[in-house]
């Protein structure tokens, strides 16, 4: 129990709500925004066409103009080395989808709104990447049913379905990224664009499309154990059936680090009033 003092200048007691009822409550606002927020996704289903449409054209793009010459010089079955580094970019738009929607809430107020309930604040931002990673698994599978229909083999399902949950993993990563970026900016046009600067540079120096032997020996240290070549090694190893060393550990170590890093810095930016 505290005691804090009144407009008329008395005491009154004020009786602090337990750790496990705040977390009950949390829980209970981030399950009513996620609910909201899949809602959404039912009348809106281009947020979901988008994602699975970005995949299947790196996936078609790369294997049919790109994977004649990179197979040939790697002696790789391309598609099969191509479409885990895909499940990973796939997935990577969730991170684009939640900044672009927490814009989007603070353009037009709705985040205004929020700030005006009693509710837990960070359980909007914690609703919404859930509703992104969810999103995320249904365009991961959708990619991956069209990757097998171009020809693409699963080594086992247990494996299948290994590499959809890290894929997925390193996706809600990097939503706290897109809210930390969205919560400091607040603009949908600006967030878009800043979006673009760091995914950009790490889809395409990575392992997503082509082995890191392929680039030159000034960058494959940067693009060996940047996170979406480490996720795509992983993945990779998983759907194929192939050893994966250290690379699930390491994928799982740079999940923790964005979430340890950008939950904080994203709630710590949303509770700001400009």
């Amino acid at each position: 129990m505290t005691t804090r003092n009144t407009y008329d200048g008395t005491r009154a007691v004020v009786i602090d709500p337990s750790v496990a009822l705040r977390l009950r409550r949390a829980g209970h606002d981030t399950g009513t925004v996620l609910w909201r927020d899949m809602i959404r996704t039912t009348r809106q289903p281009e947020m979901l066409v988008f994602a699975v449409v970005m995949g299947v054209f790196f996936l078609v793009l790369f294997n049919y103009v790109f994977g004649g010459a990179i197979g040939a010089g790697t002696g790789y079955d391309y598609l099969q080395y191509l479409l885990p580094g895909v499940l990973v970019i796939t997935a990577l738009q969730g991170a684009q989808q939640t900044s672009m929607g927490l814009a989007a809430d603070f353009s037009e107020g709705v985040n205004d709104r929020f700030r005006s309930l009693p509710m837990n604040q960070s359980a909007v931002i914690a609703g919404r990447t859930i509703a992104d990673a969810l999103r995320n698994i249904a365009g991961l599978i959708l990619v991956a049913v069209i990757g097998m229909l171009m020809g693409f083999r699963f080594a086992s399902f247990g494996g299948a379905v290994a590499a959809i949950a890290l894929a997925t993993g390193i996706g809600y990563g990097f939503s706290w990224l897109g809210a930390a970026i969205a919560a400091k900016v607040r603009q949908s046009d600006m967030v878009g664009m800043l979006s673009m600067f760091w995914l950009f540079p790490l889809m395409l120096a990575s392992t997503a499309f082509a082995p890191v032997e392929s680039m030159p020996g000034w960058l494959q240290p940067f693009a060996t154990y940047q996170p979406i070549s480490v996720a795509s090694d992983a993945v990779r190893g998983l759907v194929n059936g192939m050893p994966v060393g250290d690379t699930i550990t390491l994928t799982l170590a740079w999940i923790a680090v964005l979430l340890f890093v950008f939950v904080p810095m994203s709630v710590h930016l949303y509770r700001k009033v400009d």
